[in-house]
């Protein structure tokens, strides 16, 4: 579900420096220059972007509809200017009024004949970039919603019709973002979409590390690039063939578990929540595996990523989860998940006796089946 949210979600960042088209320089800074008809000239254009941790603001008196930003970013940034309207100072009639956009260190023009919120701009080669790539990947995104949309009323078999050509949609945002990301890697809008449609549940981190490596290096040490180098770093310490990473939480009755404590058993962790609806639905195929299986050296410990501790566990309750669970209460701050780098839900992996990750992410009756394959093989 949240995997589906971040492909509709358009997440994008310019790159911070680029060459003047004229003098073939960098640009020292950058000079924003805007222009909107309408406004009276005691109206304030507000720039607000972060740079690394910090909160950057400026304001621009706005004089015949014109206002100017100068300045620099050390990384790409996304940014958006506010225009408050008049003396009144009503943040309800002028907040909605808001420019996104992405600033780098070059001369751009944002002009408006409406409000700031309809401008458009000029003058940026990374932001003509970006809205390449969401004008290709926008029309599949609202197919993927408007299908969404229809499954309300449908059957069962409908809704796996309908799952499947969703599916369709997924794999073609994808493929259209891979073949941008491989033919821009000079680009911190690649970097970008890297982060977002490369390094789903699965994906191969050494793959990934080769692809990301073809990027230049002041691009990798952007706070876009850390965080994917630290997916990969992560991904590397959960793959199959490894060893599951131990930890410890706390259980339902505040008891401190420690996932060595069940070395010499097969052991499926299972992130999930009560908030989710995913997680719920999938919960039955659990409940059926761990009852046929349970006898046969196989347990489970369900990491919930809650913050109610009431919701967890009338979830655990309702659902009839009678196997270990844990929780630090700390939602997607699970230091577990964060551990194992788990970016949704519902999750999983499956280790063996040696604490050696199996299988993961065995979603529906792929759960019965591996522990079939396991347990079942040999008996007559």
């Amino acid at each position: 579900m949240k995997n589906i949210k971040y492909l509709i979600a358009a997440g994008i960042l310019i790159l911070a420096s680029c060459k003047d088209k004229d003098t073939g320089q960098k640009h020292t800074g950058y000079n924003i220059n805007g222009q909107l008809i309408d406004l009276p000239d005691s109206s304030i254009a507000i720039l607000s972007y972060e740079q690394w941790d910090s909160l950057v603001t400026d304001s621009s008196r706005v004089k015949g509809g014109a206002f100017s930003f100068k300045g620099k970013v050390e990384h790409p940034v996304e940014a958006h200017i506010t225009v408050r309207h008049g003396k009144k100072f009503d943040k309800e009639a002028w907040k909605n009024d808001a420019f996104h956009f992405f600033i780098e260190n070059s001369d751009m023009e944002i002009n408006s004949t409406d409000s700031i919120k309809k401008a458009t701009i000029k003058g940026s080669t990374l932001n003509a970039q970006a809205k390449d790539i969401n004008d290709q990947i926008t029309p599949l995104t609202d197919e993927i919603i408007a299908l969404y949309a229809r499954m309300k009323d449908r059957t069962k078999e409908e809704k796996l019709t309908t799952y499947d050509t969703i599916q369709v949609y997924v794999d073609s945002i994808k493929h259209v973002a891979h073949q941008f990301i491989i033919s821009n890697t000079d680009s911190y809008i690649a970097l970008q979409r890297f982060l977002r449609h490369e390094m789903p549940k699965n994906f191969d981190p050494d793959a990934a590390e080769l692809l990301f490596n073809q990027f230049p290096e002041d691009l990798r040490k952007t706070p876009t690039g850390g965080k994917i180098a630290e997916k990969i770093a992560i991904a590397k310490k959960s793959v199959l063939g490894k060893v599951a990473m131990d930890f410890t939480q706390t259980t339902l009755d505040d008891k401190e578990f420690r996932l060595s404590s069940l070395r010499g058993k097969y052991v499926l962790i299972d992130f999930w929540a009560s908030w989710c609806k995913p997680c719920r639905a999938e919960n039955p195929f659990v409940v059926k595996a761990y009852h046929k299986y349970k006898k046969e050296n196989f347990e489970i410990v369900g990491v919930s990523l809650d913050v109610s501790k009431e919701n967890w566990s009338q979830a655990v309750e309702k659902d009839g989860l009678p196997w270990i669970h844990v929780s630090d209460l700390k939602y997607w701050k699970n230091e577990v998940a964060l551990q194992y780098g788990i970016n949704s839900v519902p999750s999983n992996l499956l280790i063996d006796p040696n604490g050696v990750i199996v299988a993961k992410n065995l979603r529906g009756e792929a759960l019965t089946q591996k522990l079939s394959e396991i347990f079942d093989n040999g008996k007559s």
